[in-house]
Parts: C-alpha cells; sequence; structure tokens
C-alpha cells in the first residue's frame, strides 16, 4: 500500500495503492482507495481526495464488489491532478469520519528509457521483485529479471533492493536510452547486509 492508514481504529479503516513514482507535472494520474469496516457497509461510500490546501480535486463512489482476494475491501480508482512543477505534495483522502495521507513527488516528463536487467551474481539466475530506485523513479524487475523505467535525464544514485540480496548503489547518468546489466549478491536474510546497502 502506498498510504500510511491513519484512519479512526474501530470504525473505518482506509488503504490508498497503485500511486505512481513519480507522477508527471501538470499531467492526471490514478490511484486506488479502497475501504472496510467491521459492519462491511461501505459499498457507495463517497470518497474525496484534497490537496494540501485543502482543495477538493478527486471524488468517487467505492464499488458494490468487494477487491479480489479481500472479503469486504470495497474499493474504486480516482483520477486526480498532479501538481503543476517538480516537488513533493501530500494529498488526503477522507470516508465520512475516517481519513488517510499519501504522498506523491511530481518530475518532468520523462524523455529517456532505463532498461535494467538483474541476475545473482553467482548463478546467473534472473531475479524478479527487485526494487530499482533512482531518486523519485522506481519500477520492480519482472520474473525475467527485467524493468523498464521512463526517467529524467540527469544524475542519480541507482540502488536495488531485495529480500535476502545486496548490491552497492551506484551513480549513473542518463542522457539516452541506456540498457543496465546488474548482479546482486545473495545475503543470508540473518545476516546484518541483507538490507538497503547505504
Amino acid at each position: 500500500m502506498a498510504a500510511d492508514d491513519t484512519s479512526n481504529p474501530g470504525t473505518v479503516s482506509l488503504a490508498v495503492w497503485d500511486v505512481p513514482m513519480p507522477v508527471v507535472a501538470g499531467e492526471r494520474f490514478a490511484i486506488k482507495v479502497g475501504a472496510k469496516s467491521a459492519d462491511g457497509a461501505l459499498a457507495s461510500g463517497r470518497v474525496e481526495v484534497t490537496d494540501a490546501a485543502g482543495a477538493l480535486v478527486a471524488s468517487g463512489t467505492l464499488g458494490a464488489t468487494p477487491l479480489a482476494g479481500t472479503e469486504a475491501l470495497a474499493w474504486t480508482t480516482l483520477e486526480l491532478p498532479a501538481p503543476p512543477t517538480s516537488q513533493i505534495s501530500e494529498y488526503v483522502v477522507r470516508l465520512d469520519t475516517a481519513s488517510t495521507r499519501f504522498t506523491v513527488v511530481a518530475a518532468q516528463k520523462p524523455e529517456h528509457t532505463l532498461t535494467v536487467t538483474v541476475t545473482e551474481q553467482d548463478t546467473k539466475a534472473a531475479l524478479g521483485g527487485v526494487e530499482i530506485r533512482l531518486g523519485p523513479f522506481h519500477a520492480r524487475t519482472d520474473k525475467t529479471g527485467r524493468a523498464q523505467l521512463r526517467i529524467c535525464g540527469g544524475e542519480y544514485r541507482l540502488e536495488l533492493w531485495r529480500t535476502a540480496h545486496a548490491a552497492p548503489p551506484r551513480p549513473i547518468t542518463i542522457d539516452r536510452d541506456t540498457d543496465l546489466a546488474l548482479s546482486m549478491v545473495h545475503v543470508p536474510e540473518e545476516h546484518p547486509d541483507a538490507r538497503w546497502v547505504r
């Protein structure tokens, strides 16, 4: 989930997910919002999203069909405007008296594509589920160990994260479409370095 749940305990729980990282400044983006209550009567509930100034930027109605894989999470997709310039912005989602917040990073429209393939250093096996971070730009490798990011030109610190694996961060300059082949070292989970390597 891409938001901290700050809803009223015991009443309604709210969740926000599928928030793009980053969003494109001045364009629109979509998020998913879900809610659950003890009595389960949330279908058709009205969800509202406000920006940091308190202005209403999106609203919608929770659907009657629970999210697949859940028992009673009513949900909907909302579309809202990104900030007009590159910045970090916070939004508030409300349903009745419950609320939660989420943050987006707005960046200029990406002009390059970065393709990253990640393998395990010793076995050369493709590593799926590797989180790739370059500043506000995030992606996750698929089962073939591959991920693509649309990214703005500039200087970045590329970081990889995957449970029980480690790789040192590396500086990278993006000034054109780029393909990278990277590897990670397997580290037992109880090892203190089986985490983000800074």
